[in-house]
């Protein structure tokens, strides 16, 4: 029996990334209609054809979502080992004595002591 987990597949095994029918098709009709106006020959209109053909395989919505999962795993990676804010240990500190917001001074209209909180 032949162990098949090592054979290198062939043209006929290999899956193919273009529907060449397709891209005959467009190429046939943009050259009918575009081509023969803009003074192009067929070569030209196939090239464009097919530049076009491999631009679209990276728009496919797999290709998209792929990118788009790469990206955000990514980002959370880095966002993940950024530095995380923290407050400081005296912010909310209590101990602050009361000349600290209330100097001699700091009276209002009628002797009250507002500071603004």
């Amino acid at each position: 029996m032949i162990d098949k987990t090592n054979v290198k597949p062939n043209k006929n095994t290999v899956m193919k990334r273009f529907d060449l029918s397709e891209i005959m098709k467009t190429a046939h009709r943009n050259y009918k209609y575009f081509g023969k106006k803009r003074g192009k020959t067929f070569g030209e209109v196939l090239k464009a054809t097919w530049r076009l053909a491999k631009i679209q395989v990276n728009f496919t919505p797999e290709a998209v979502k792929a990118r788009t999962d790469k990206f955000l795993s990514e980002r959370n990676e880095i966002m993940s080992k950024a530095a995380k804010a923290v407050r400081h240990e005296g912010y909310n500190n209590l101990n602050i004595p009361d000349s600290a917001y209330y100097n001699p001074y700091s009276t209002g209209k009628y002797g009250s002591h507002y500071v603004g909180d």
